[in-house]
């Protein structure tokens, strides 16, 4: 179920009405309707998956629902450094009896913005929302090969008889063959030998979060770069359980030993650097387990970030 854009989230401190050096987010940001959606834009377009329901099939921590409106309000109140314009367009939310029917109403909604904005931000939820991404950019590229980097400390690649959020990338390597998947920052205590088996069986290409605690290698940064080179689309996840839980305590499945943020900034600017790459996803901000809103407020400073790499 769409809903419109709660625009009493948008606030934050006010240091000048008229001198827009010093505007904030909230004073800058636009309002769409995604029913309604007029024109030609090319700045970017934030849409929510306030769904937890994949999180809850997949027996995780219930809470992710409120991520999307949380990382919203984290981010209004941060400077707006830049004259990209950024339209909300409100949130998804599941009502269908199957999650997947979900997923595929999120899957047209991206693919619709796909086509009118130069990059897309999804912000969940669960990481099922990587699905319903990959619905979108599907439909929006039918025809050219996708290369899909996640970020995370799970391959998320479990077979269900349903959709989960933990099965997203088996869906996805199950539906495509015209698709690679690359992940970074995963943990052997968060995987079972099964879905190791799995990764290398449909030739899956990773990255240990261990390989990574004191930066980014070469040779990552090298297989990273090839893997953008021999796709015509990437599709870019990020799943906050791959950060440390010091950093990101508000998520579905914490991790202990998880990346730091400069290393998935690192990570990110160099996948974001790429025209190939038309939207981001960031999955299992739970504010139900989050302090000091200290998870949310990580996303609102990534975003800022990401928007300055366009």
């Amino acid at each position: 179920m769409y809903i419109q854009p709660d625009q009493s989230i948008w606030s934050g401190r006010l240091d000048s009405e008229t001198d827009r050096s010093m505007f904030r987010h909230f004073q800058t940001v636009q309002f769409g309707d995604i029913q309604n959606i007029k024109g030609e834009n090319d700045g970017v377009a934030l849409l929510g998956y306030a769904v937890d329901e994949g999180v809850k099939l997949n027996q995780g921590r219930v809470g992710a629902k409120a991520g999307p409106d949380a990382i919203k309000k984290a981010f209004a109140g941060l400077p707006a450094a830049t004259d990209t314009p950024i339209t909300d367009y409100g949130n998804i939310k599941h009502d269908q009896t199957e999650l997947i029917e979900t997923q595929q109403e999120f899957g047209d909604h991206v693919a619709q913005l796909l086509q009118t904005h130069k990059r897309t931000f999804l912000v969940g939820g669960g990481h099922d929302i990587a699905y319903a991404q990959y619905l979108g950019v599907r439909k929006a590229n039918p025809n050219q090969s996708i290369g899909v980097i996640n970020i995370d400390a799970h391959f998320d690649n479990r077979q269900e008889p349903h959709s989960t959020s933990g099965t997203s990338f088996r869906q996805m390597l199950e539906a495509d063959s015209n698709l690679d998947y690359f992940v970074l920052g995963i943990q052997r205590p968060g995987n079972t030998p099964n879905l190791f088996d799995y990764a290398k069986k449909t030739g899956t290409e990773y990255v240990l979060a261990e390989e990574m605690y004191d930066g980014i290698p070469p040779r990552v940064k090298d297989k990273l770069a090839h893997f953008i080179n021999k796709h015509d689309v990437i599709l870019f996840t990020i799943c906050m359980d791959v950060f440390d839980s010091a950093y990101a305590p508000g998520v579905s499945a914490s991790a202990v030993f998880g990346l730091k943020p400069y290393t998935v900034l690192e990570l990110a600017k160099r996948i974001l650097e790429s025209d190939k790459v038309t939207s981001l996803s960031i999955a299992e901000t739970n504010p139900e387990y989050d302090v000091d809103g200290r998870t949310a407020k990580l996303v609102g400073h990534m975003l800022t970030h990401f928007i300055h790499y366009l």
